[in-house]
Formats: structure tokens, C-alpha cells, sequence
């Protein structure tokens, strides 16, 4: 048993030691930016877009480029051709005649005979051979190649773009949840110090109310204040921790890693430039999905002029080397092969024209969908800007009302520890007051919130 004990405590003290022992990452909103700009999950996949999009030209390029084939083939015949030219005649004399004897013409036949040698048969192939061959190919022109060719290049561009827009729709997403866990600690800790004051002046009125100086009804109801901002306060501190872990995944953090917040909520709010950010003149060209549009709509002239080249002829030379290990008696076939193919398109029962037809239609939407585009991020930034100017004079009027709802609540509270007031009226005040509180804090998300929107829009960084 004690064994047990001694290795539950000491897992215990391990455990505690690595707790203590994790570092803190610290991050001020620039940083957090660029950190998630380097380990965003989805940044680094549009970056290996780009890197497959920037091989694709190459491998587009190579198409046109000198191409080296080499072939090995084995073949055994089982019966092989051959072919005979016939054999030699000779007159034979009969042996029996004495040596010397002189030849007639009445020997044929007799003493005389005709004979004859069998032609040796010639083998036209040979049963087992192995036969090699090398070809090189060049295109020598290809009209769809070369708008191939400048169609990989905007296909990068497209993709470029792509790996851009990630960038810009990061720094937004962070930008973002990083003012989110400001504004909820700045709120948490707005109710931290509304419990605190809450806290001492429950322990006073409990002390009065032993002394039967006020009712009970007082203390409880400044209790059930006091119990409400608690659960309000644990409320809030499971918000940050979420909003902790929804940061950390958008910057590609481990969720395990703890990390803190060096930028505060005023320095943030103090970059809100509202006279540069609403005057600066606003450049369409320099929109990220201005970009995109109009390199897609680039794009799609380029499938138009490619359907149309199909229509030319393609010219392509090449050269070929064979050799064989065995060779035949007689093999006719050539060692070295150079030539030029030419392929022209003479009929397509009008599937051509279709296709033509096809591509332009479908560049008459890309057309239409930039346009609509461009509109559609005029208006957002019509938008954009309406909303900064007016989240602007929300947040200054909230800021005013906390100051308001301040001097009123401890104006009660004074009059409330005087008698004046009931433990009704500071609860009412009090509860202004933090609606206040939670007003100004949800202005100030707001505000900053539209100012990453604009910054977006203009691709100001």
C-alpha cells in the first residue's frame, strides 16, 4: 500500500513539474500574425498550390522540349521463314568406263548422266533476337503548346493569388480572435473588481444585519448580486480559454502549448486611424479578389484561343536508331530513321466549332461574375467605411455612458451605506452599470472588428 502511494505521489509531482515546467509563448498581434502566416494549415496547403502550379509550367514547357524514348524487345519465332534459289547440274560419267575415254553425244543417257546438287536453304530471320531502339522527338509546332504554355503561367498567377488571399484572410482571422480574448479579460476583469467591492460590502451589511440594523432581505439581495457576477466571471473564463484554444488553431499552435497576449485593448484601439483609413483613396487593382477575377478572366481567354488553335496542324520531327543483337542473312530494315510528321485536322463534324462556341459562352461568365465582383467590393467597401465611422461614435458614446453609469453607482453606493438608498436601488445602478460595461466592450469588438474588414478590403497591412 505504501509502495502505491509512493508512485501516485511521485506521478503526481511529475506531472506538476511539467505543468510548471511548459513555457510561455508570448505573442503581440503582429507576431501571432506572423506566426500563423508560417504554420496555418491552411496557408501552408495554398503554398503547396503554388509550389504544384509553379512545377506545372515546367512540366507544360517540357512538352515542347527534345524527348528520348529507348525500346527493348525480345521475340522468338517458332518456325522461321527461309527461302531457296535452287542448286547446281553436273554430267556424271559412268564409272565403269575404262579412264581416258572420249565423250559423245551418244553417251547421254547411257554412260552419260545428269546430276544435280540440292540448293542450300537460306533463313529469311532468326528464331531468338533481341532488337533495340532509340527515338528522339521534337515538336516542331503545336498551337495549342504554345497557349498551353502561357496558360500555365496564369495558372500560377491564379494560384499566387490563392496563397495571397490565405495570407490577407489569416491575418484578418487572427486579428480578430486576438481582440476577442481582450475585450472578454478586460471584461472578466471589470466584474473581478465589481465582485471584489460587492464582496466587502456584503461582509459589511452581514455585520449590520447582526446588529439588526437593516433587513434581511438587503443582504440577500446584494448576495444574489454577488452570486450572479460569479457565475458571470466562470462564464467568461470558459469563453477565454475557447477563445485561447480558437487562436492557437488558427496560428497552427498545439492546442497544449500555452501562450499569452502581449498587446492591450487601448493600444489596439489607439491604431484605429479613422481619418487615414476612411480618406485613404481606394485602388480596386490592389484587391485580392480583384486580382483573382481578373487573372481567371485571363485565364479563360486563354482556354478560347487554345479551343481555337486546335484547328492548326501539328509538325513534329524525330529520329530513330535501331539495333539488334543478331543479325539475319538478309534483314532489310533500315538502322537509322530520320523524318517529319505533320498532322492536320481536315473534319470534326462541326465538334470544333461547338467547343469554340462552348468556350466562349463560358468566358462570357467569368466576364460577368468579374464585373459583378468589382461592384460587389466597391459596396463592401462603401460598407466597410460607413461601419468603421459608425462603430466609432458607438464605441465613444459607450465610453461615455461607463463614466456616467460609474459616478452614478458610487453615488448609491455611498447613499446606500448611509441609509439612503435600498439594497434595490444598488442593485438596479450596479446592473446599469455593467450593461454599460458590456456595452462598451462589444462597441470596442465592433470597432475593431471593422477596422480588420477595411484593412482587408484596401490590403492595407
Amino acid at each position: 500500500m505504501k509502495a502505491r502511494n509512493i508512485i501516485i505521489l511521485t506521478a503526481l509531482l511529475l506531472v506538476s513539474c511539467y505543468s510548471f515546467g511548459q513555457e510561455v509563448q508570448n505573442f503581440s498581434l503582429r507576431e501571432a500574425q506572423e506566426y500563423a502566416l508560417k504554420n496555418s494549415a491552411e496557408v501552408k496547403n495554398t503554398k503547396i498550390d503554388n509550389d504544384i502550379a509553379r512545377k506545372k509550367i515546367w512540366e507544360t514547357t517540357a512538352i515542347g522540349l527534345p524527348q528520348i524514348s529507348g525500346t527493348v524487345n525480345y521475340q522468338h519465332q517458332f518456325k522461321v521463314p527461309e527461302m531457296n534459289f535452287g542448286g547446281s547440274s553436273f554430267l556424271k560419267l559412268d564409272p565403269a568406263l575404262p579412264a581416258g575415254t572420249p565423250l559423245t553425244s551418244d553417251m547421254v543417257g547411257n554412260t552419260l548422266t545428269l546430276g544435280s546438287n540440292p540448293g542450300q536453304p537460306i533463313k529469311l530471320g532468326l528464331m531468338d533476337n533481341t532488337t533495340m531502339d532509340v527515338t528522339v522527338s521534337q515538336l516542331v509546332f503545336n498551337g495549342g503548346y504554345i497557349v498551353g504554355l502561357q496558360a500555365a503561367r496564369v495558372y500560377y498567377q491564379i494560384a499566387d493569388q490563392n496563397y495571397q488571399k490565405s495570407q490577407i484572410d489569416i491575418k484578418e482571422s487572427i486579428a480578430n480572435t486576438y481582440s476577442l480574448i481582450l475585450i472578454v479579460e478586460n471584461n472578466r476583469a471589470v466584474l473581478q473588481r465589481s465582485l471584489d467591492n460587492i464582496t466587502k460590502t456584503l461582509s459589511e451589511m452581514r455585520q449590520i444585519n447582526k446588529q439588526g440594523l437593516n433587513e434581511d432581505t438587503d443582504v440577500d439581495q446584494i448576495e444574489l448580486t454577488s452570486l450572479n457576477i460569479s457565475n458571470a466571471i466562470n462564464t467568461i473564463t470558459r469563453q477565454i480559454d475557447a477563445s485561447y484554444d480558437l487562436l492557437k488553431f488558427q496560428m497552427g499552435v498545439p492546442l497544449e502549448k500555452k501562450i499569452a497576449l502581449t498587446d492591450n485593448l487601448d493600444g489596439l484601439i489607439a491604431n484605429v486611424d479613422l481619418a487615414t483609413l476612411t480618406g485613404k483613396q481606394f485602388n480596386i487593382q490592389s484587391n485580392i479578389t480583384f486580382k483573382i477575377m481578373s487573372t481567371q478572366e485571363a485565364f479563360g481567354k486563354l482556354a478560347l484561343r487554345k479551343e481555337i488553335s486546335n484547328s492548326l496542324p501539328t509538325i513534329a520531327a524525330f529520329y530513330k536508331h535501331t539495333e539488334k543483337l543478331n543479325q539475319a542473312a538478309f534483314d532489310f530494315t533500315p538502322k537509322d530513321i530520320l523524318g517529319l510528321s505533320v498532322n492536320v485536322p481536315l473534319f470534326s463534324s462541326g465538334q470544333r466549332t461547338v467547343m469554340v462556341k462552348q468556350r466562349k459562352l463560358e468566358l462570357e461568365k467569368i466576364t460577368n461574375s468579374k464585373n459583378k465582383a468589382i461592384e460587389g467590393v466597391k459596396l463592401d467597401y462603401t460598407n466597410s467605411k460607413n461601419e468603421l465611422n459608425s462603430t466609432f461614435e458607438k464605441y465613444l458614446n459607450e465610453k461615455k455612458n461607463i463614466e456616467l453609469t460609474k459616478r452614478i453607482y458610487d453615488k448609491t453606493m455611498v447613499k446606500f451605506r448611509e441609509g439612503i438608498s435600498s439594497s434595490l436601488d444598488l442593485t438596479q445602478v450596479h446592473n446599469q452599470y455593467l450593461t454599460a460595461q458590456s456595452n462598451f466592450f462589444t462597441a470596442a469588438y465592433n470597432l475593431l472588428t471593422a477596422k480588420n474588414k477595411l484593412d482587408k478590403i484596401i490590403n492595407n497591412d
